[in-house]
Parts: structure tokens; C-alpha cells; sequence
């Protein structure tokens, strides 16, 4: 029986107030910030990750993969690359909820399609600022996590993470790895365009290009970079083999490091194949020589700074 308290006025007893100490009216609205972001590494299964985890009810992601914010700020020489990414971006999305049968509001809910058009509108604008990040993640639901995903994030210099994190101190980050050898050589063909030739790909392994693509591979600077300003327990690192050896493991960790529920049937696109991209044409041994002499040295670096790392990768890159 509850105990009672004697009311001073002779009325009707009063109840102690048994609530949680941690009750509190839900009258504020959701801070309009990132729980977590995936940096990368680009050509690691980034572009599969955004696909399973835009299904999943508990996370909400911007319409289009690789907003890019950070990065087009702090790497001066990428800013317009990624400005004119982004734009084409959103005009595919723009397309495609322009459509006739998504215009529909039997189809789709008027103010969900609203709520895209806005993002899309804040995408748009350039250059973007703080303002137009941050309504990225405005209509986040009260028990959902918001975030996304740009691999150019990976390297992004100290100032940058610092901006990162002046939006969540405690930011979740995602780190997807392949193989420095293998992640160089599908870089290298991205950038040949649409029809990549092995030829090609040698002129720009050879070339100041090749900076760029060395940049993404040096696993060891820019993991321990993020992993410093981090939290202690906020870095997940997974593995581009796992994804096709093991997808659902994958979705495993990463919900758990969220700390979302998982279930297979949240993830209907978990084994679909991973897009790599157009393959060249020509036999690409000697390219591949090329690169594996090249990234020698920063394989090495990362044996001795995170052997753990190098040692996955070696299994499962």
C-alpha cells in the first residue's frame, strides 16, 4: 500500500510523487544536429551503407548521399568538386520526387514530400552554412537518429573534425576500409571516367593525381587524426570484404554501435552487390604493380601504428 500524506488542510490525502527523477515534459524541440557520420573511405562500400541505412526506421538520412559540408569548407582544393557533386545530386533528387506518382498525396504524405523539397532547397544553396546543415536534421523524430554519409570526411584536417563536433561533442563515426591496393585501383578508375582504360589509369597513378588518391589510402594518419578528437568508444571500423562475405554482420555492428534495434528485414538491400564502379579495359597487372609499390610505404606505416587494422585488412579487404 502507498504511503500517504497528510494533506494540512484535512482534505483528500495527497500521493508521493513517484516519478523518475529523469522525467521531464517533453515541451523542446530535438537539437537539429548528427548523431554520427560515415567518413569513408571512399570506394569501400560507403554508397551500400547509405542504401541499408536510409531503410532503417530508427535513422534518417538526408535524400542524397554525400552532402559534403565539412570537407568543401576545409579542403579549399576540393570545395568546388564537391559543390558541383552535391548539386548534381540534388537535381537527381529533385527529378525523381518530382515525379507524377510521388506528387500524389494518396501515394506520399504532402508534408513528408515537403520536408524533402526543404532539404533539398538547403542543399542548393551555396556556399552552404551552419544554418543550412543543421536543417538537414531538423525534422529528426524524437526517438530517431539522423546522420550521413561523405567519404571525402576521412581526410579532413583537425579544424574541420573540430566543426564536426562543435554540432555533437558526442559524435558516432563510421569508418569503412578495402584494401589500400584494391581501394587505389577502383579509385583510379573513377577517375577515368566513364570508360576507364588501364592505360589511362597508369598516366594517372603517375601523375600529380596520384597525391589524391594516396591521400584516401593512408589509413594510419587519418584514422588516428579522427580517433584522437574523438570520445573514447565513438570510432566503429568495418570492412569492404565483410560486406560482401558477411552483410548482415555488418548491419549488426554498426545498429549496435548506434545503438539501434537490428533485424534482417530492415535491410532488404543487405546483399545486393556493392557498387565498384565501370572496370577497365586491359589487362591491369602492371597498374596494379605500380600501386603496390607506391602504397608499400603507408601499408607499413599502418602495420606499425595500428596493427590490428592492417592485420583485418589483410583478411577481409
Amino acid at each position: 500500500m502507498l504511503d500517504k500524506i497528510a494533506p494540512e488542510d484535512g482534505g483528500t490525502p495527497a500521493l508521493p510523487d513517484r516519478r523518475s527523477p529523469h522525467f521531464a515534459p517533453l515541451s523542446f524541440e530535438r537539437a537539429a544536429r548528427p548523431d554520427f557520420l560515415c567518413i569513408g573511405a571512399q570506394k569501400a562500400g560507403t554508397t551500400w551503407l547509405h542504401a541499408n541505412l536510409r531503410t532503417h526506421p530508427a535513422l534518417l538520412l538526408p535524400p542524397v548521399k554525400e552532402v559534403a559540408y565539412f570537407s568543401t569548407r576545409y579542403i579549399p582544393g576540393w570545395a568546388k568538386a564537391d559543390a558541383d557533386h552535391r548539386a548534381h545530386q540534388v537535381a537527381q533528387a529533385r527529378e525523381h520526387w518530382n515525379r507524377p506518382d510521388l506528387m500524389d498525396p494518396v501515394r506520399v504524405r504532402p508534408q513528408f514530400r515537403a520536408r524533402i523539397l526543404a532539404i533539398l532547397d538547403a542543399l542548393s544553396r551555396e556556399p552552404m552554412d551552419d544554418a543550412d546543415y543543421a536543417a538537414l536534421f531538423k525534422d529528426c523524430g524524437i526517438d530517431q537518429l539522423c546522420g550521413e554519409i561523405s567519404p571525402q570526411y576521412a581526410v579532413l584536417p583537425r579544424e574541420g573534425i573540430r566543426h564536426a563536433l562543435s554540432f555533437n561533442a558526442n559524435l558516432k563515426v563510421i569508418a569503412l576500409l578495402r584494401h589500400p591496393v584494391a581501394r587505389a585501383m577502383s579509385h583510379l578508375a573513377m577517375l577515368c571516367g566513364k570508360d576507364p582504360t588501364t592505360e589511362r589509369m597508369k598516366e594517372i597513378a603517375l601523375s600529380n593525381w596520384w597525391n589524391g588518391v594516396a591521400w584516401y589510402s593512408d589509413y594510419a594518419t587519418w584514422l588516428l587524426r579522427w580517433k584522437g578528437m574523438l570520445p573514447p568508444g565513438q570510432l566503429h571500423i568495418d570492412f569492404n570484404g565483410l560486406i560482401r562475405d558477411d552483410p548482415m554482420g555488418v548491419l549488426r555492428r554498426i545498429c549496435d554501435f548506434l545503438g539501434v534495434p537490428f533485424a534482417e528485414d530492415r535491410f532488404p538491400k543487405a546483399r545486393e552487390r556493392v557498387f565498384e564502379g565501370s572496370r577497365p579495359t586491359g589487362d591491369t597487372s602492371e597498374v596494379r604493380a605500380i600501386v603496390t609499390e607506391k602504397l608499400a610505404p603507408l601499408f607499413d606505416d599502418l602495420h606499425r601504428r595500428l596493427p590490428e587494422v592492417a592485420a583485418a585488412l589483410e583478411r577481409h579487404g
